[in-house]
C-alpha cells in the first residue's frame, strides 16, 4: 500500500490480533518513515498551554508558565491547562496540510486512539462534566465536508459552540499579531446553553498556536456560565 503523506509504498506490519480479530490498524495508513518523524511533546511542558520548555527545569511545587500564557494571564484570562501530543513541526504541519485543507478525511484515524485517551486521560484527571469541539463555519464545512476534530472526539462529546461570525477568516492566514486581534467568533448554539452551566468544560481542537480561538472558545463558555475551561490539542 501506498503512504498518505508521502506516497511511497510500504508492507503494513500485520500482527497476530489483526489477523484474528479481522482489525485495521489506523496507524499503518502512514509509512514507518513518516510515523517516525513526528515530535511528540514531553519533557518540561508550560502549564498553560502544553509548550515544550527546553532547558527549563520547575522548581518542586510550582508550575513553570511560558511569555505567552503570562500574556493571557495579563489579559485578565484563566490559563486553560491546554496539553497536547505533538509538536506543530513540518511533518505535523504536512500532515494537516493534507487533512484538513486537502480533506483526506482517512488521516483523521492515524490519531484517533491516541488522542481518545488524552481526552479520557484529562476527563478523568480534572473531573471533566463536558467536552466540546471547536466548532468550523458552515462555509468551511461545506467546503471540506467535515470537522477534523470530530474523529478524535469521545461519544460523550457535545456540539455546544457554533461559528456565529459568519465572516470569520481562517486563522492560518493570518500572521501572530492579527490572530491575536480577531473578534469573537463563537456563541453557544441553540437549546445548548443549560448544559454549561456549572460545569467543567475540555474543549478540543486540532492546533494550539496562539491560543486565540481557544481563549475565544473558552470566553464564551465561562460567560455562559461554565464552572472551569481547560483544552487539548493533537499539536501545540
Amino acid at each position: 500500500m501506498n503512504c498518505l503523506l508521502c506516497q511511497e509504498g510500504f508492507q503494513p506490519v500485520v500482527t497476530m490480533g489483526q489477523l484474528v480479530f479481522n482489525r485495521k490498524q489506523a496507524k499503518q495508513l502512514l509509512c514507518p518513515r513518516c510515523l517516525n518523524c513526528f515530535a511528540r511533546l514531553k519533557g518540561t511542558l508550560c502549564g498553560g498551554c502544553g509548550r515544550q520548555l527546553v532547558h527549563r527545569i520547575p522548581v518542586e511545587g510550582t508550575q513553570l508558565i511560558c511569555p505567552d500564557c503570562q500574556f493571557w494571564q495579563s489579559q485578565g484570562y484563566r490559563l486553560l491547562g491546554h496539553r497536547a501530543l505533538y509538536a506543530y513541526d513540518g511533518q505535523l504541519k504536512e500532515y494537516m496540510s493534507r487533512y484538513k485543507f486537502m480533506g483526506d478525511y482517512r488521516l483523521g484515524l492515524v490519531f484517533q486512539k491516541e488522542m481518545r485517551q488524552m481526552i479520557r486521560r484529562l476527563v478523568k484527571e480534572r473531573q471533566i462534566d463536558l467536552v466540546i469541539p471547536i466548532p468550523v463555519s458552515k462555509k468551511r464545512l461545506l467546503q471540506r465536508g467535515f470537522n477534523q476534530v470530530e474523529p478524535w472526539l469521545v461519544r460523550s462529546a457535545k456540539a455546544v459552540l457554533e461559528v456565529a461570525n459568519h465572516n470569520k477568516v481562517d486563522q492560518s492566514s493570518l500572521d501572530r499579531a492579527k490572530r491575536l486581534k480577531t473578534p469573537q467568533p463563537f456563541a453557544i448554539a441553540d437549546n445548548q446553553a443549560a448544559l454549561v452551566v456549572g460545569t467543567k468544560i475540555l474543549v478540543v481542537d486540532d492546533i494550539y498556536t496562539t491560543g486565540r480561538t481557544l481563549y475565544h472558545a473558552a470566553d464564551c463558555l465561562y460567560q455562559a456560565g461554565a464552572r472551569f475551561v481547560s483544552s487539548a490539542s493533537l499539536a501545540r
